[in-house]
């Protein structure tokens, strides 16, 4: 795949010494969906900023096919759509006017058949005679990503998008995020929601204290630092751990009927075998047992707080 944004060292250091990005490196491909988790404050907006050129870096470079962000900033922003994580819009213009008017902004032609056909992918179209201050929250999002694609940018840059919107609206988001995959479209969006990078997410960056901390294809990403959990259901509760299972490294479940064994995927032996004889031995009878992969989200953790942050 050929890489469609190039970041080389870049770096941000604000006036008063905050380091916000400390030598982020990332070559993304076109049209693939890399998601960017991170605590607050860990960097994810101020990279946005940085490539999309509102917020000048201290060092380093971005190239947008092949366009340096700074030396030829009209050719590479141009290449760029960027739906801010707020809402800001003018209440008293019409969906359509203001998606026109961002088309405009670019340089572009005037296309109504575009247009219409962005509105329509958008499930706006229905909306386009609307005033802005008519629209519901969910509504006004799409107009956003409505805006940003009018100029046919070849890069979206998604920030929050799905903040503050409920669980239903979200996952349309999801399929109009897919849809412009397949149109083609590279995506990068920052989320706070583990699910929105599991679902849609081609590779999955975080972020931390202003470094990237891993950039890796998602499916890969789970294997190599997922681990499982098994669920040892006994018969009847117990108050304590039996000293003969001291030696394993177990959690009983509060109502006392489950015994939780975490085991890393990887290892040559988990000593599951071992642990069920010895459950056996210890008197307990076992009922079931069932296991459990290790989500993103408790990757995400156990990567953030290695480095000292916060989720």
């Amino acid at each position: 795949m050929t890489s469609i944004l190039t970041i080389t060292n870049l770096q941000k250091t604000y006036a008063g010494g905050f380091q916000a990005l400390k030598g982020i490196n990332l070559d993304i491909e076109q049209g693939e969906i890399i998601a960017l988790l991170g605590p607050n404050g860990a960097g994810k907006t101020t990279l946005i900023s940085t490539v999309c050129g509102i917020t000048t870096a201290s060092a380093g470079q971005v190239r947008v096919a092949g366009f340096d962000i700074v030396t030829d900033f009209r050719a590479a922003r141009a290449l760029i759509g960027l739906v801010p994580q707020e809402i800001h819009l003018e209440p008293f213009e019409t969906v359509q006017n203001t998606v026109r008017f961002s088309r405009g902004l670019f340089g572009k032609k005037s296309d109504p058949a575009k247009i219409q056909d962005i509105l329509q992918q958008l499930s706006l179209w229905d909306k386009r005679n609307s005033q802005i201050r008519e629209l519901s929250g969910g509504m006004k999002r799409r107009v956003l990503i409505a805006k940003a694609l009018a100029h046919e940018p070849r890069v979206l840059f998604l920030d929050e998008p799905t903040a503050g919107v409920d669980v239903e609206l979200r996952k349309d988001m999801w399929d109009i995020v897919a849809q412009l995959k397949r149109g083609g479209v590279t995506i990068v969006l920052t989320t706070h929601y583990i699910e929105e990078a599991e679902a849609i997410a081609d590779r999955v960056g975080v972020i931390a204290k202003g470094e990237l901390l891993l950039i890796e294809n998602k499916a890969s990403l789970m294997k190599r630092m997922g681990k499982k959990e098994l669920s040892v259901q006994i018969a009847d509760p117990i108050a304590a751990l039996p000293d003969s299972l001291s030696g394993y490294d177990l959690e009983l479940s509060s109502d006392g009927r489950a015994l939780i064994y975490r085991y890393d995927t990887r290892a040559k032996r988990t000593g599951i075998t071992a642990l069920l004889a010895d459950v056996a031995a210890a008197g307990l009878a076992l009922a079931d047992v069932e296991t459990r992969q290790s989500s993103l989200e408790d990757i995400f953790v156990d990567l953030v707080q290695s480095e000292g942050g916060t989720s």
